[in-house]
């Protein structure tokens, strides 16, 4: 949608800069989900200079202790190893070393906290508190406060709209591997060739029925001013009946529910109904003038 959103707001309506964008834009989520992995990193490494800075006590002589550390955490230890995790941060250049100040602070919030102080002094924690306190740990560091939530966009202004994509993949990250299992980066797509493919016909066949989908929207939105009529919900409409029309393996009502969906998070109040009206009037028209076509397992209509 955005790429759409970008190309019809340009003036030199270039299609092949307009699919570069939206590969461009799809592989900074990557960065995103590699960053916040590496944030666990830092705010080890943060925590060990805590320690490492502590004064003796005056009573004892021995520097302040903890019986568990975040570098003792199975899922830390392995970020720390793992060269495929190395190689890839190091070729996409992400890097909190410029980031001290925010990392200092977010670490002594939650050095603060009851659940920090009640976990470091566990011994051998199990499996399962460990993947509960990184659960916690992960939503104090990016749900508490704006300190990292500013940074994130300082960082790169696309990565605000990721965060709960990158939230599902982090967590899905840190689970506990199954017996015999090692942790394992999760990769962007399910099925890269497929996913891409998916994306670039979406664009593609959009812009090539620009014309035909504007007509199937003007003839159901004549009561409309055209010029209240948000350009997010006719890209989102135009979209949608891409969708319909073209993708043979996607559900109708699920490609309805997506663009009702989207519209929600980007458009205005009344978007979601507006859109599915017109779109559930357009496939009633479609279906009777047999264009929409859908094969697979309870696709068939």
């Amino acid at each position: 949608m955005q790429a759409l959103y970008a190309y019809y707001q340009s003036d030199s309506k270039d299609l092949t800069r307009t699919e570069q964008e939206l590969l461009n834009g799809t592989d900074r989520i990557y960065d995103l989900y590699l960053a916040e992995l590496q944030f666990f990193l830092e705010i080890s490494h943060q925590e060990d200079l805590y320690y490492e800075d502590a004064p003796a006590s005056l009573v004892t002589g021995r520097k302040r202790s903890a019986s568990s550390t975040l570098k003792d955490l199975a899922f830390i230890s392995w970020l720390k190893d793992d060269a495929e995790f190395t190689k890839k941060v190091k070729s996409r250049k992400i890097s909190w070393q410029n980031d001290i100040d925010p990392l200092k602070k977010v670490f002594a919030h939650l050095r603060q906290q009851e659940t920090y102080k009640e976990f470091t002094s566990t011994e051998d924690p199990t499996p399962e508190q460990q993947r509960a306190f990184l659960k916690w740990m992960y939503k104090e560091m990016f749900h508490t406060g704006d300190i990292l939530k500013h940074l994130l966009e300082e960082k790169n202004i696309y990565w605000a709209e990721s965060l709960d994509l990158v939230e599902t993949m982090v967590l899905k990250t840190a689970e506990n591997p199954k017996a015999g299992a090692q942790f394992a980066l999760l990769p962007l797509f399910k099925d890269e060739d497929d996913d891409i493919r998916f994306m670039q016909d979406l664009v593609q066949k959009t812009i090539r029925d620009d014309g035909y989908f504007q007509q199937l929207i003007a003839d159901k939105t004549k009561n409309w001013d055209a010029e209240r009529i948000a350009l997010v919900d006719i890209i989102l409409m135009k979209m949608a009946l891409c969708e319909i029309l073209n993708i043979e393996n996607i559900p109708v009502k699920v490609s309805i529910n997506e663009y009702i969906d989207i519209s929600k998070d980007y458009s205005t109040p009344n978007s979601k109904g507006f859109i599915n009206g017109v779109i559930d009037k357009l496939v009633i028209e479609l279906r009777q003038q047999g264009k929409i076509h859908k094969t697979g397992r309870g696709l068939i209509e």
